[in-house]
């Protein structure tokens, strides 16, 4: 072994006397002694070594931490000296643990060491010398924290929900989420990008005019076409964490140009999910009992939905009156005592009306209820009991009237749809009635096929697609009697009068009033809803009877060169008054023909200087006016 004298002598200056009393186990003050007595080191003065390389000269190995000396107290400080062992210490727990228990772990081993109870790592001082040696508490060891994540992939919400849904599996580091590097690998595998010839589906959403975010909606429910959802990492442009749809980019175009032409979207009259969801809420929260036969016959042999899914394949193909009986409150109606109470009428009465027909009664519980609209119709029609003839019909009448056949008639009455009786007393013996208030409501409730409404109008069946062309209505398989009507009061309305109803009124033959509209007269009107209808107005009437009582004379026709006063002060740029104005003055050639003056199609703005017959005038801002052929009014 080694002499210890020769070792402090050679190594031991500028040394600290406590390091080389625990590298060659002497005490501190045999050291300090040794060294006041002894020339320590030759030569000029070179660099002091450190603890661990004086341990590896003395013992040939680095020393252990265990080896080391306790850390001194700085001065009059409670604070201790930071030395190698406990900062190695530091830097393996940075990333692992927060700052807080880093403090705490090291204060327990300084006080173990230093048996100082009063000894203490504050997180201030811990802090510290994480910046000195260069350590930040973000750097966490094997992996990533999620700010980090959310950088990389441009998004902090989806990685939230990947976390939420346990996709990525998360560490807590102090107040970090720390995610294991094999585990963000993983995850950013799964995800995919945009295939080559797409676009963002977003990116159209201000071209199709739509300021929601209906349009990501409709591609979830497949309304439109050639797009997909993909899973983009990297990429800029907002995200979402169910993905973002692309669309591809010849089908965009399209869908833009459509969209300025007018044309339908592939989404429009399309069920959306919100509201099926609303609905699907709304009609279980009111839902109606089984006894309700509307709802029966509604759904059908099916039945009600038996879920959601169910409910979103037959919900939306029903009409609107359908859908809206199924959402509104249950309401049976008014029993027979109420409908009695609220008409001012005995329960016998209402009993008596529904017996004959009158009114129609539904079940529900053992109990009759008359719907609202059912009793509101009959108070309308004074209540009646159908006791009277009036409210009977025979056969033949009910025919003429409702269009039904006898055959057909009798098969109502032999299901019970319509009621019936025979006639017992004088001329109605022997005759089989049924109820006109049932036949009516029979009537309203079928409509009428093409034929049989062209038969009760009086008109083909082509013409009276034309008369129905105009009318609004839900298009349907039949036609309601209401539609009938409004297309026989079409046919049947008078506005003004025919060319032969204005010239039985001028005593005039038809092929005069017909040259009257010919050389521009008069004029004549057309319908709307059918172009070849055409008619005479009462002031057209009272031109040709003007005609006819001054004699007839012929009018002259002028060229398109001659425009009416309307057109040649526009053309002019003044006002009527002051065209006819300068007319009146001579200022301005004029006309008369059979619809009023004309006026030449060329005119000066500064007119005044008196040639009447129009001419040409040179190409000028100011004194041509229109520039179509016709060119405005002009004159010197």
């Amino acid at each position: 072994m080694k002499d210890w004298r020769t070792f402090v002598a050679a190594h031991g200056a500028f040394v600290r006397a406590d390091h080389l009393a625990a590298i060659i186990g002497q005490p501190e003050s045999t050291i300090r002694a040794l060294r006041s007595g002894v020339r320590c080191g030759h030569g000029p003065r070179q660099a002091s070594k450190g603890f661990a390389e004086l341990f590896s000269l003395w013992h040939g190995r680095a020393p252990g931490d265990d080896e080391w000396p306790a850390p001194r107290r700085l001065g009059a400080r409670t604070q201790y000296e930071w030395l190698p062992p406990e900062m190695a210490l530091l830097a393996s727990l940075v990333g692992r643990i927060d700052v807080k228990q880093i403090a705490s772990i090291l204060t327990a081993r300084l006080v173990r060491i230093t048996g100082d109870v009063s000894a203490c790592r504050t997180a201030v001082s811990v802090q510290v010398r994480m910046n000195k040696l260069g350590l930040q508490s973000t750097d966490v060891l094997g992996g990533l924290t999620a700010s980090q994540a959310a950088r990389e992939i441009g998004s902090r919400s989806i990685l939230d929900h990947a976390i939420r849904a346990k996709q990525i599996s998360v560490q807590r580091v102090g107040r970090y989420l720390v995610i294991p590097h094999n585990v963000w690998e993983d995850w950013k595998a799964k995800r995919t990008t945009p295939p080559a010839g797409y676009i963002r589906l977003a990116s159209i959403r201000q071209a199709l005019a739509i300021r929601s975010d209906k349009l990501s909606e409709y591609a979830r429910m497949g309304y439109v076409p050639d797009v997909l959802r993909v899973m983009p990492i990297g990429e800029r442009g907002p995200s979402t964490q169910y993905g973002v749809w692309y669309i591809r980019e010849r089908r965009a175009k399209k869908l833009i140009v459509d969209r300025r032409r007018g044309c339908p979207m592939p989404w429009h009259g399309m069920p959306t999910l919100d509201n099926l969801r609303a609905t699907w809420k709304l009609f279980m929260a009111r839902r109606h009992p089984k006894s309700c036969s509307t709802c029966g016959t509604i759904w059908g042999p099916r039945g009600a939905p038996r879920d959601f899914d169910d409910y979103c394949k037959r919900y939306p193909p029903l009409v609107h009156g359908a859908k809206r009986h199924l959402t509104m409150k249950w309401s049976p109606g008014l029993t027979i005592a109420q409908l009695a109470a609220t008409a001012g009428t005995s329960v016998s009465h209402v009993t008596r009306a529904i017996a004959n027909g009158q009114l129609k009664v539904c079940c529900h519980e053992r109990r009759k209820y008359i719907s609202h609209t059912e009793a509101t119709r009959w108070r309308a029609r004074r209540c009646p009991t159908g006791g009277s003839e009036r409210s009977w019909l025979a056969l033949p009448t009910a025919t003429k009237l409702y269009g039904f056949s006898r055959a057909r008639l009798l098969e109502f009455i032999e299901s019970g749809v319509l009621q019936t009786k025979v006639g017992a007393d004088g001329a109605m013996k022997g005759i089989r009635y049924v109820a006109r208030q049932q036949c009516a409501k029979l009537r309203a409730q079928l409509g009428y096929s093409e034929r049989e409404a062209a038969r009760r109008v009086g008109v083909s069946v082509a013409r009276l697609r034309v008369l129905l062309r105009g009318l609004r209505w839900r298009q349907a398989e039949a036609v309601p009697i209401e539609v009938i009507r409004a297309a026989q009061q079409r046919l049947e309305s008078n506005e003004g009068y025919t060319i032969e109803q204005a010239a039985a009124r001028l005593r005039r033959d038809v092929s005069w009033v017909r040259e009257r509209i010919r050389d521009g007269s008069v004029r004549v009107s057309r319908t709307r809803w059918d172009r070849r209808r055409v008619y005479i107005t009462a002031p057209m009437l009272e031109r040709l009877a003007a005609l006819a009582k001054s004699g007839t004379r012929e009018v002259r026709r002028v060229s398109s060169i001659w425009l009416p006063l309307s057109e040649a002060a526009i053309h002019a740029g003044v006002c009527t008054t002051t065209f006819n104005r300068w007319a009146d003055e001579g200022s301005v050639a004029r006309r008369q023909t059979g619809r009023g003056w004309r006026f030449p199609s060329r005119v000066d703005r500064e007119a005044g200087s008196g040639v009447l017959e129009p001419h040409p005038l040179p190409s000028s801002p100011a004194s041509g006016l229109a520039r179509d052929g016709r060119a405005g009014v002009a004159c010197d």
